[in-house]
């Protein structure tokens, strides 16, 4: 499984040396993994081999699903993410994904075209009232939803590219689905690189590995950097960029990884200590120089923290934040769990 950039060698020896499911799991790459300890002789647990089987029947379904969604609606359909990054991989279903993203020119037809078509509606209505996209639909039985996006993913401190603009920087989808676009290779490493960031800035390799393999050439990373900065997603951009080579390219090491990305490294979940200051530094890390929302977004994070959430008391608020500290050095899943076992849930 190679190719010439050395991505993935590089990602084979991660996952060789990680030999943590849960860990690979966390990070996005465990169908890579699978695939990699085969291929090296090593016994591959039965939990990957269905995870495999899984993949492998969503990705022969996935064409077939995209080409019904191209025929319920005439307008443009730009697919991100999922299978289209999935596309850049050794094999497309080394990839795993649940939903379908699409840049729409008019979200609203989009959607009432498709359920006119047939699909339906998932998902709790008023969660997705002025959310970047709309409500998801799905095909009857088949557990992959599509999110028809009114702009781009990106964290609520960035304002969002111009949606004119991105349904220019399109070419056909390299799916083989006729009449559907895909970003240009550089649009859309700055598109998943801030949709990323949306989630935790930072957050898991498979992230760093889809923005690294859709770069296609020099150029695309040049115009990459030339949109991110024209976006005001610079520093978004050049954060994500320094710590994938660092990683994946073995390019000098950037503070981030070294401060407070050092999960990524280890293959491993974010500590609690480690959550936390990652919410305060990704709008530090993220916002232009002169951005004075760089710091009073900062502050804010702390003091939110601290205060009492819903009806909740300041006792309590307190009570909260001294066990946050106490489990500091613990995995962010495993003080969650703990915390709802003191909550008595």
């Amino acid at each position: 499984m190679t190719n010439g950039n050395g991505v993935w060698e590089r990602v084979e020896e991660i996952v060789c040396a990680t030999r943590n499911v849960e860990a690979l799991r966390h990070h996005g790459v465990e169908l890579v993994a699978a695939r990699v300890w085969r291929e090296r002789g090593y016994a591959v647990p039965d939990e990957l081999l269905v995870d495999e089987r899984v993949a492998t029947l969503r990705a022969l379904a996935i064409p077939l699903l995209l080409k019904r969604i191209r025929d319920s609606y005439d307008g443009t359909l730009i697919l991100m993410k999922g299978p289209e990054a999935a596309a850049r991989y050794p094999g497309r279903a080394m990839r795993p994904f649940l939903d379908l993203d699409f840049l729409v020119d008019d979200p609203a037809a989009a959607h009432r075209a498709l359920l006119a078509s047939g699909f339906v509606e998932v998902g709790e209505p008023a969660r997705y009232e002025g959310a970047h996209h709309m409500r998801p639909l799905a095909w009857p039985d088949l557990p992959v939803a599509i999110e028809l996006h009114r702009e781009a993913n990106r964290p609520n401190w960035l304002a969002p590219p111009d949606l004119d603009e991105l349904l220019e920087l399109t070419r056909p989808s390299a799916t083989g689905v006729p009449g559907l676009s895909a970003p240009v290779p550089a649009a859309h490493a700055v598109l998943l690189a801030a949709h990323s960031w949306a989630h935790e800035p930072l957050r898991r390799l498979l992230d760093l590995i889809d923005v690294t393999v859709v770069l296609e050439s020099a150029d695309d990373r040049r115009l990459a950097r030339e949109l991110a900065f024209r976006w005001g997603m610079g520093r978004v951009w050049r954060t994500t960029i320094g710590v994938a080579d660092g990683l994946l390219l073995r390019s000098a090491s950037v503070p981030a990884l070294r401060i407070w990305a050092r999960h990524l490294t280890a293959v491993r979940e974010r500590t609690v200590f480690e959550t936390h200051l990652t919410r305060w530094a990704g709008p530090v890390w993220g916002l232009p120089y002169n951005c004075i929302r760089a710091v009073g977004g900062a502050t804010r994070i702390f003091t939110d923290a601290a205060r009492p959430r819903g009806d909740e008391r300041w006792t309590d608020a307190m009570r909260r934040t001294r066990l946050a500290i106490a489990d500091a050095p613990l995995p962010q899943s495993e003080h969650d769990l703990i915390k709802e076992t003191r909550n008595g849930r």
